[in-house]
């Protein structure tokens, strides 16, 4: 019966957490449909608006400009532009007042007109819908202004938008018109239009040209220019019809319109108060997983308390047995399921802790017998040949030459005999090498020559297993350049990489063929089954050492001959604490 109970404390509390997540998903899921329906009426809706504004706007303008147009199909206009039109003063006044008004009614069609004027150069008259007169110097510069913007395009004057008219009378040439006829068009009158899409605390809409920067905006709450700066284009340079622009941290709804005659059009509102209602459903939604998440608290305490410390409990006793400590038993108050299972975990421990000490003590009898075979392997003739070179440089007198090499082969015997550790720094087993090295270069000083690099500063400390790089030079000397009459060359390099040190032995010998190459590297296999040479034992200790990183790689040297590269890694548990 507490078995199944035990059993069922896991399934009560993945069942509550799945029907939280799904309160939680569904409530995520009715929010953002919720948004997204709000947004997407809103645009709906502005884009109504856009559509009606854009188009009145256009025709307005459009009209305007065809009245400006067909202001020159006026019969009285023809005689007003020749200085000798025939007409007596009484005439002339009547078809001066007749203009002016017609000039009036057009000013009066549109409320975004704000005047018209005619220049009448011929017959230097000035005539507006509130005024006539001759005209001044100034009035004489204006029109030149406005001659050198004509066009059918609406110009900018850095206030307001006018377009400008010439009239001919028989004469072709337009730089010298008889008339020109200039309508303004409000900015003032076009913000104030521009207003009525001010119906949220920041929302309103704007015209700007961007390739001469003008804008016209209504008096919304948020800078135009912010907004339009936040405007995101297509590949193709135009814009995204809907889209949402963060200025000031207010995220808004924008809609982009179409390129009309004062520029783009674009209208914004303010996402925060759209959003209001939503807003406060959420936060009663948030509230009631508030509520849930405490409950699932309490849940998950009391299933801590039944569960999940007896699992901890078993989760820390095989850290520590998988750091080498096999002497702590657990034990569980209660006769439930977790006290069987500690007490299968100390029965495990017991077996494992007498195999280990059985297997360890086989595996480092191995080890030891394995490199007292290596220590033997010294050569006879190594020790013969090398005492008859030191007696015959005492013999011819060479002093320094003799107490050199006897301070080598001191240094060498000495690390073999002396040196009872199978782990030492790496400054002394490169100097064992070191020395052997020059031993052998002594004998061999006609037929090879020996590069031998500088060891890193900061690997000297590194521990690393006995006689790892002399065996290498050993092997070099007695297979690689054994054949070699002259121009033998020995080289031991170093190599750091971030936190990994190589050191490669490399020769030109010529012994070593491709297959004998890869047949050393195969005895290197874990699975190889080969016999142990002085390389897969050193291949095999470095491996055991720290811990399946290091070893050995075996590869045709650059020189021509044989390469044995030791890798030694940076990041084990030996090496942090030199490294740190």
């Amino acid at each position: 019966m507490g078995k199944r109970r035990q059993s069922l404390q896991k399934k009560l509390a993945l069942v509550f957490v799945v029907i939280i997540i799904c309160i939680m998903l569904i409530a995520l899921m009715l929010y953002s449909r919720t948004v997204n329906v709000i947004r997407r009426e809103t645009y709906e809706k502005m884009e109504s608006q856009a559509e009606y504004y854009q188009e009145l706007l256009e025709t307005e303008i459009q009209y305007s400009l065809d009245l400006q147009l067909g202001f020159f199909a006026n019969r009285k206009l023809v005689f007003l532009g020749r200085p000798n039109s025939g007409l007596d003063a009484y005439e002339e006044r009547d078809s001066v007042l007749d203009v002016q008004e017609r000039i009036w009614i057009i000013a009066q069609s549109s409320r975004l007109l704000q005047d018209g004027v005619l220049y009448i150069p011929h017959t230097n008259y000035y005539i507006s819908s509130s005024d006539i007169r001759r005209m001044t110097a100034q009035d004489l510069k204006e029109m030149e202004n406005y001659l050198a913007n004509s066009g059918t395009d609406l110009q900018y004057d850095g206030e307001n938008f006018y377009s400008v008219r010439t009239g001919e009378t028989g004469s072709t040439v337009s730089k010298d018109p008889n008339f020109v006829f200039v309508i303004t068009f409000s900015s003032k009158q076009i913000e104030e239009n521009l207003s009525l899409f001010n119906t949220a605390s920041k929302g309103g809409a704007f015209l700007y040209d961007e390739q001469e920067d003008i804008l016209l905006e209504s008096s919304g709450g948020c800078p135009a220019r912010d907004i339009w700066m936040q405007l995101s284009r297509q590949e193709d340079g135009s814009f995204q019809s809907v889209q949402r622009a963060r200025v000031n941290g207010d995220d808004y709804l924008v809609l982009v319109g179409s390129q009309g005659p004062m520029g783009v059009f674009v209208q914004y509102v303010e996402e925060a108060p759209l959003m209001a209602e939503v807003n406060r459903f959420w936060g009663d939604t948030l509230f009631f997983l508030l509520v849930m998440i405490v409950l699932s608290v309490l849940f998950i305490l009391y299933t801590r308390r039944l569960v999940h410390r007896p699992i901890q409990k078993l989760v820390e006793a095989f850290g520590r047995l998988e750091e080498g400590n096999l002497s702590e038993h657990i034990y569980h108050k209660n006769n439930d399921e977790f006290a069987y299972i500690y007490q299968s975990f100390n029965d495990m421990e017991d077996r494992l802790s007498k195999l280990i000490d059985e297997v360890y003590v086989q595996k480092n009898l191995v080890q030891k017998a394995q490199l007292k075979q290596l220590q033997a392997q010294i050569n006879p003739h190594f020790l013969y040949n090398s005492f008859f070179l030191l007696s015959r440089r005492i013999k011819r007198g060479d002093d320094g030459g003799a107490q050199e090499l006897a301070g080598h082969l001191g240094d060498y015997f000495k690390y073999l005999a002396r040196n009872s550790s199978d782990y030492v720094p790496l400054s002394q087993e490169t100097e064992h090498a070191r020395s052997y090295a020059a031993i052998q270069q002594a004998r061999f000083v006609s037929r090879v020559s020996v590069e031998f690099g500088l060891l890193p500063e900061n690997w000297r400390n590194v521990l690393v297993p006995r006689l790892i790089i002399q065996p290498l030079l050993e092997n070099a000397f007695g297979h690689g350049l054994e054949n070699k009459v002259s121009d033998g060359i020995l080289r031991v390099a170093f190599a750091e990489e971030e936190t990994e040190l190589y050191i490669t032995v490399e020769d030109n010998g010529e012994e070593c063929g491709d297959e004998v190459i890869a047949d050393m590297r195969s005895s290197l296999e874990p699975e190889s089954g080969r016999e142990i040479t002085g390389t897969v034992n050193i291949h095999r200790r470095l491996q055991m050492y720290f811990q399946g990183k290091g070893g050995l790689a075996i590869s045709r040297s650059q020189l021509g001959g044989l390469a044995v590269t030791i890798h030694i890694p940076g990041e084990t548990e030996r090496t942090q604490e030199v490294f740190a």
